[in-house]
């Protein structure tokens, strides 16, 4: 089973027209989408989504949104003691004064659901060793050839 990570970037892209990064976005969903990976995301992408969905495009638009990602399409990972304990050890570690606790969160996230593939424009996670599908390009032309 391929696995991918989808962070709040991706999302807000996805469902904002106006956003810069939208037609990239729905580029790279629709490559997702042909090669069957199932979707990851954690409670802070929800959390996140929601929240800037609803300040730039209005409530209605953040419900919606929100029925669609508890439809069952997307497997969503509530944080257990065990990884709040991993993001405070992987926020603790990363110098960078850029790199927020929710995305740590999405780190530990990710790295204990042994997923390397993430959506997201957010080069962090690159750094943190993910592939960025469709964004690393090298390594989403690998994956275009295993799927041959």
């Amino acid at each position: 089973m391929r696995k991918i990570f989808i962070d709040t970037d991706a999302l807000v892209a996805l469902n904002d027209s106006s956003d810069l990064l939208h037609k990239k976005a729905l580029k790279i969903l629709e490559k997702i989408s042909r090669f069957g990976f199932v979707s990851f995301l954690s409670t802070n992408v929800l959390l996140e989504t929601l929240t800037i969905i609803s300040q730039k495009m209005g409530k209605k638009q953040a419900i919606l949104l929100l029925e669609e990602l508890r439809s069952g399409k997307y497997t969503i990972i509530h944080p257990n003691e065990k990884l709040i304990f991993v993001t405070e050890e992987i926020f603790k570690s990363i110098k960078s004064k850029n790199v927020s606790y929710s995305d740590c969160l999405s780190f530990a996230v990710a790295g204990a659901c042994d997923i390397e593939w993430v959506f997201s424009f957010d080069v962090h996670f690159k750094k943190q060793g993910f592939k960025r599908f469709g964004i690393e390009r090298v390594e989403t032309e690998k994956l275009y050839k295993l799927q041959k």
